[in-house]
């Protein structure tokens, strides 16, 4: 019984260890098969995968792309108004800006080594392919036509390579040299740089001096020539080409590194506007530079200024006036004076200038992009709407300076017979000849700022001063006159030979200065009629000057009596009637004197004093009328006569 289960064992161990065998061999099969299943399926998932991953990709783009074009055609206004509506909305629009310290940092491949003929550079535009055939920029005229033509067969990768592009990083010149070139073409097309004629054709850059040329620029090789300015915010950025060389390289003419850098900036500001593509082609089309629409913008933004000014003028007028007027009210009537309504008064005279100074002001800000927001209009205009802001502040400036001066002499002189007679005049007189001065200078440097914003004018003041040709010489024999005239006024204005308010002899006629002008002297004659005398005279010529110290003046009255006059009887009463008289000033005593005699009669001079030249005339007139009376009555039978003598006949 017991084996039997042994056996039985042994028999079942046998089975097993043959199944297991067998279990053995199948296995390594099984595990074969199942790892090239695995491998298949890997291989055809790779294969499906990269056949069907760029069919995806394609697909997703353009599911991408058609979404984006839907939304730019949903977002793309149709119209003007609706463009206008979309810029409304899109307050303060985040703009990727370029690094304006990149072509400050970068590196312009100098190397260092000075040569009067070239700059000479490591490398030049590494960035950009090497050409097959090397464009022709060996001279000026060469590299402007070369840069014109690919520009006008829109080949602008090709235009760049008359650029210098040292200034971008090696990796960002191929990507940016065609559009550097397109706006660079577009500047110098709206500019009028394109200056064929002006340009030398020899690769020194030397223009052949013609005859009698005095140019410095003339018969001097160059290796930097301008070509000309565009106007950029507050100040002008100049175009230059420059001649460079690489290594032992023929030297070439490009346009310099920091005219390059200089373009985006530019163009930002002189590119076309955007909603320009709305408008009629009428009004896109352009006069001395300038679209219609551009002029028509301006002159509406003019009146806006103009008007707004106005008003907020004459609002504050008004609030200074009611102001004034309040304090009139609380003032006592004998306690008012000049100064009561001087703000306002002031406000008065300057409404119209200060208006159209603030105008041009805000103009002058719209066309150099100064406003935020903005884009600059009509770029062009700019120096000639700069040259209105400075004679709109000169207008400006000449009502301050005339109203404060007449002001002050209102306030100061009221009368030419008051006790500081001589304190005043001298004051009236610093008063018109500086107010004419600081006028005339102003409007010399207003001039000079006025022209200094035109690029080709700004040195014409330094030349005109500095000619000694011939142009200089027939201008300064013309304006010898005047210039002496001018600078007698200065003279007179420092030195006062004569006042306002002196009472001069001029040729024989008593006169009265009653304004002194920049060339000339305004003298008003007893009889009221004016001499206009030049300012030259008063400084070259012996003139009396009855005040020029002081107001107090003696005149003479002069008597003829017979021989056999009473002479100190007539004496008394003179000295009675002057001393009476009220035009007598009591600072010198009345005296008379026998001064002459001839065959008929005696010469009385009678001496009386007055307190200024006009008193003294009128006290000689009436003294003498009284004392031709008193003679007439007193005297009569010693009046001067006609003696007859007979002779007895023999």
């Amino acid at each position: 019984m017991n084996n039997l289960p042994y056996k039985g064992n042994v028999a079942q161990h046998k089975s097993s260890a043959s199944h297991a065998d067998d279990d053995a061999m199948v296995t390594p099969i099984m595990t074969n098969w199942n790892n090239r299943l695995v491998r298949a399926l890997q291989l055809a998932v790779v294969v499906l995968f990269m056949t069907f991953t760029p069919i995806l990709s394609q697909a997703k783009a353009s599911a991408e792309t058609a979404q984006t074009q839907e939304q730019q055609s949903d977002e793309e206004p149709d119209n003007i108004i609706d463009y206008a509506i979309q810029q409304i909305q899109q307050d303060n629009p985040e703009t990727e800006e370029e690094d304006p310290t990149r072509p400050l940092l970068a590196e312009n491949e100098l190397t260092g080594e000075f040569n009067e003929a070239y700059y000479v550079l490591n490398t030049l535009n590494s960035g950009l392919p090497a050409l097959s055939t090397p464009p022709n920029l060996e001279t000026p005229l060469a590299t402007l036509e070369f840069f014109n033509s690919a520009s006008m067969q829109k080949d602008f990768a090709l235009a760049a390579y008359a650029l210098n592009l040292n200034l971008l990083p090696e990796a960002d010149q191929k990507n940016e040299a065609a559009e550097l070139a397109e706006k660079l073409d577009y500047l110098m097309t709206e500019k009028s740089l394109y200056a064929f004629d002006e340009l030398p054709d020899r690769s020194d850059g030397l223009i052949e001096p013609s005859l009698g040329t005095d140019s410095p620029v003339h018969g001097v090789p160059r290796r930097s020539i301008k070509l000309g300015s565009i106007d950029y915010k507050n100040r002008s950025v100049p175009l230059y080409l420059e001649r460079v060389r690489v290594g032992e390289q023929a030297p070439v003419w490009v346009f310099s590194s920091q005219s390059v850098a200089n373009i985006n900036a530019l163009y930002d500001m002189h590119k076309p506007a955007d909603f320009e593509r709305f408008l009629p082609k009428a009004m896109t089309t352009k006069v001395w530079g300038v679209s219609v629409w551009e002029v028509l913008t301006l002159f509406l933004f003019m009146l806006a200024t103009m008007g707004i000014g106005y008003l907020i003028s004459i609002g504050v007028t008004k609030l200074v006036s009611l102001y004034s007027d309040v304090i009139i009210k609380r003032t006592k009537t004998d306690q008012l004076s000049l100064r009561s309504k001087g703000l306002t008064d002031l406000l008065t005279k300057i409404t119209v200038p200060l208006t159209v100074t603030l105008s041009f002001s805000m103009m002058f800000a719209l066309v150099s992009g100064s406003l935020p927001r903005v884009d600059a209009i009509a770029t062009s205009t700019r120096a000639f709407i700069w040259l209105c802001l400075v004679v709109s502040g000169l207008w400006l400036g000449v009502r301050i300076i005339n109203f404060f001066a007449n002001r002050y002499q209102d306030y100061h002189i009221d009368s030419l017979s008051e006790e500081e007679f001589n304190t005043q005049r001298i004051r009236m007189t610093y008063v018109s000849i500086f107010r004419r001065i600081f006028i005339f200078v102003m409007v010399l440097g207003g001039m000079w700022i006025g022209l200094a914003e035109f690029t080709d004018l700004e040195g014409l003041g330094t030349t005109l001063l500095t000619s000694a040709g011939i142009a200089g010489a027939i201008i300064g024999i013309a304006a010898q006159p005047t210039l002496g005239n001018i600078i007698a006024g200065f003279q007179v204005a420092i030195t006062q030979p004569i006042r306002i308010g002196d009472t001069i002899f001029v040729d024989g006629i008593w006169c009265e200065v009653e304004d002194l002008r920049y060339t000339y002297a305004v003298l008003k004659t007893w009889d009221d009629r004016r001499l206009i005398v030049p300012m030259k005279y008063f400084v070259t010529e012996v003139l009396e000057n009855w005040s020029h110290t002081s107001g107090h003046q003696s005149t003479a009255v002069y008597l003829y009596v017979d021989y056999g006059a009473d002479i100190e009887a007539i004496q008394k009463k003179f000295f009675e009637l002057a001393l009476a008289h009220e035009l007598w000033d009591e600072e010198m005593e009345p005296e008379m004197k026998v001064t002459a005699v001839d065959k008929d009669s005696i010469t009385l001079r009678g001496k009386v004093s007055a307190d200024g030249p006009l008193n003294a005339w009128y006290l000689e007139c009436d003294i003498r009328k009284q004392m031709l009376d008193y003679l007439n009555e007193e005297h009569r039978d010693y009046l001067p006569t006609d003696r007859i003598t007979y002779a007895p006949r023999s």
